[in-house]
């Protein structure tokens, strides 16, 4: 089954205070990172930005349609953009994800809108699976100023598949690079 990868490399990046996909982490910026990673698993790649710089890598630069509300807008700009059903939407500081993980989390979509790893911790919208399926949801509540990631999961079809022994053996792998101090 065909996939797209969209990568959310537009966030304001307040509290890393510069913009985070072009930090370098290992000697690459991490929109590069993702790049990486999402060539391996999906088989095109969209990248969520009002940033002219991101035109840089090659990829279709999507701006968000509604602007100011978070993940959710990005998210639903470049699924209306994507050519596939199924998407792999990655936030850009999400560094450490191995490509391992990401084909563990697709193994089973049945009739679902989304699909997203949960742990002891919570859950991990932004390293997840989304159906276009999901469009109209995002829509709704866009126009009712609902922004949060966790009402739409909570109100679409969603399977969340336990992460808890993926982070025993790989801890860092969910791990946000928010602050100058997590690089």
């Amino acid at each position: 089954m065909q996939t797209t990868a969209i990568i959310l490399a537009g966030g304001k990046s307040k509290r890393m205070g510069t913009d985070k996909a072009l930090l370098k982490v290992e000697g690459i910026s991490l929109l590069e990172k993702s790049i990486l990673l999402c060539n391996k698993v999906c088989d095109e790649i969209i990248i969520s930005s009002n940033n002219a710089a991101h035109y840089e890598f090659g990829f279709p630069v999507v701006a968000d349609e509604v602007n100011d509300c978070g993940p959710i807008g990005g998210i639903l700009s470049c699924l209306k953009q994507s050519k596939t059903d199924w998407n792999f939407v990655i936030s850009v500081d999400a560094a450490f994800v191995e490509p391992e993980f990401v084909n563990f989390l697709f193994l089973d979509t049945d009739d679902y809108d989304a699909i997203v790893p949960i742990h002891s911790k919570g859950k991990e919208p932004l390293i997840a699976f989304y159906n276009k399926s999901s469009l109209a949801k995002m829509e709704e509540m866009l126009q009712v100023g609902d922004y949060k990631m966790h009402n739409l999961l909570a109100s679409i079809n969603t399977k969340f598949v336990n992460s808890d022994e993926w982070l025993a053996k790989h801890p860092k792998l969910l791990h946000n690079l928010n602050r100058p101090e997590d690089l």
